[in-house]
Formats: C-alpha cells, sequence, structure tokens
C-alpha cells in the first residue's frame, strides 16, 4: 500500500486518540512507533494490522473506524479544499466522485485508488459504487461524504450497501455551509456566492 494511505492512518490515530495511542497499535502491528515514509510502498497486511489493532483496541468495527477516517481526511484543510472544487453545492459533489480517482492518480499516480461511478437511482439519491475488491475504501468515502454533507450544510442519509455508498438526501440546505474562499475576495457559503 502507499506510504501516503499509511501515513494518513498514521496522522488520523494520533489526531484522534493520541501519540501513547498511536505508540501502542504501531508496536501491536509490528512497526517503527517514528512512523511512515509517505513515498515509499508497504505491504497491505501493514495497512490491515494497523486498522485491525486499533479497530480491537477501540471496541469497534473496522468499518466504523475507516469512516471516522475518511472524516478526518475531509477535515484536513488541503484535502477539504480540493474536494469543495468539486462540486458548488452537495448534489454537484457526488456527482464529481467519479473524477476523484483520474484527479487523485493525476498528482500520485501509484496510488491504488479505485474507480468509481455514481449513479443517481432518484431526484434524492445517488450511490457511489466501487469494485467488490475495495471494501475498505468504500467506509472511507462515506467517511469523506459525510463529513462534505456537513461542509456544505446538508442533511442526509449516508450508509455503505454492498459494492455502494448510497446518499439519501432529505434537505440539500438543512443548515448554512462552512464558508469557502475561492479567491478574489468571493466567499462560497453552502452552495451560494456572497
Amino acid at each position: 500500500m502507499h506510504g501516503l494511505i499509511n501515513r494518513s492512518i498514521e496522522g488520523f490515530l494520533r489526531d484522534t486518540y493520541g501519540d501513547a495511542f498511536w505508540a501502542d497499535i504501531a508496536d501491536a502491528s509490528g512497526i517503527d512507533a517514528r512512523g511512515f515514509q509517505t513515498v515509499r510502498h508497504y505491504p497491505d497486511t501493514v495497512s490491515y494490522a494497523l486498522i485491525n489493532h486499533a479497530a480491537l483496541r477501540l471496541d469497534k468495527p473496522e468499518s466504523e473506524l475507516l469512516e471516522d477516517l475518511g472524516a478526518w481526511l475531509a477535515r484536513f484543510e488541503p484535502v477539504r479544499r480540493l474536494l469543495r472544487f468539486s462540486g458548488s453545492d452537495f448534489i454537484d459533489f457526488l456527482h464529481t466522485l467519479d473524477e476523484l480517482q483520474g484527479r487523485a492518480h493525476m498528482v500520485i499516480p501509484d496510488l491504488g485508488m479505485p474507480k468509481i461511478r455514481v449513479d443517481s437511482p432518484a431526484d434524492d439519491e445517488v450511490s457511489v459504487v466501487m469494485p467488490d475488491c475495495f471494501r475498505e475504501w468504500r467506509s472511507v468515502i462515506a467517511g469523506v461524504i459525510r463529513s462534505m454533507a456537513d461542509d456544505y450544510g446538508a442533511l442526509g442519509l449516508i450508509a455503505v450497501d454492498g459494492n455502494a455508498v448510497v446518499v439519501k438526501i432529505s434537505h440539500e440546505a438543512f443548515s448554512e455551509g462552512r464558508g469557502f474562499e475561492l479567491g478574489g475576495g468571493l466567499e462560497r457559503v453552502g452552495g451560494g456566492v456572497q
């Protein structure tokens, strides 16, 4: 797995649960607590061990921990800004998720992110579909979507269902979204520019 993914897991665990927790998880996983180099590749088993040991220690399902990781990533300001450029409102954002793999691979060609397909079975529902072999990515993407719904001020039900993350939007402008500066003095709030 790409070192950037492992570094993200490390950053999430350190920020959320503290350095001592990270050191315990690193030790249980058989890795150096000093962390990962972002440009190296590591065996996939290392990433799975980190998530497994952290989930066991926290007594929570791995899928829930991975969703929290996705939400943490989306709150990381450089990532948040890139995601906000994907759409003027939450619906736009969801419909551009099928471009996410290509965008990520332009920056990090060997990241290993899955191909995403976006379907809209109903006006208020979006399905973000990924290949079966990327089970963990679905939970991470669900967390990203949850965080971005809050960022846009949208209200909806987000659930992993089979090979898809299903988003049922009950209110696209439920609350005022976080401000988003496009540049040139325009500030984007929720779905509009002020």
